[in-house]
């Protein structure tokens, strides 16, 4: 299961800060579409918004059963209508929202494969998998309440190449460190 986690979190990576360091214009342009891609927002939404359901439907605790499960299917039809409200109400910057949502629920999945690997103490490459969850949380937690200044910082980082570069390098490194750590454990 490491192995699928090393892949899921590192490919991203890997593609972004390669599409960065070696195709910059095209990761640009790529990049720039995503922002303002409809379709991509829209298919972020509602995954975000369905993989929140499942979430919910999954967790077990008492009091939010209370309100989320009155009656069978409730969440899902929750998701649907939340899916489709957010779409027509918050259309400016959906697309790195709806990403920003992802980046805050994967982790939970992740979460339930590291904790039967971490040690009691030390450290361990299981390790590299739980830090880049808490990133992807915090980064998350971020984008889903400020999502254009992530749009204004890839701009200014966008007209600095090098700087640009240079991120996509650490992308590149923090990618391969992931993908190691996923094989090794």
């Amino acid at each position: 299961m490491t192995i699928f986690w090393g892949l899921i979190l590192a490919l991203p990576l890997l593609a972004t800060g390669g599409g960065i360091v070696f195709a910059g214009k095209t990761t640009d342009k790529t990049i720039r579409n995503f922002e303002t891609s409809r379709w991509a927002a829209g298919s972020l939404t509602v995954l975000a918004w369905f993989w929140t359901a499942y979430e919910c439907h999954t967790i077990g605790i008492d009091v939010f059963d209370m309100f989320l499960k009155v009656f069978p299917g409730q969440l899902w039809l929750m998701a649907a209508g939340l899916s489709y409200l957010t779409i027509i109400w918050m259309p400016a910057n959906l697309s790195v929202r709806a990403l920003s949502a992802i980046l805050m629920l994967f982790p939970a999945a992740l979460f339930r494969t590291t904790r039967l690997l971490v040690p009691a103490s030390g450290f361990a490459m299981v390790h590299i998998l739980v830090v880049t969850g808490y990133l992807a949380a915090i980064i998350g937690m971020y984008g889903m309440f400020y999502p254009w200044r992530y749009e204004k910082a890839y701009a200014w980082l966008a007209a600095r190449p090098r700087m640009l570069k240079a991120l996509g390098g650490m992308f590149l490194a923090w990618g391969a460190t992931i993908l190691t750590a996923g094989f090794a454990i």
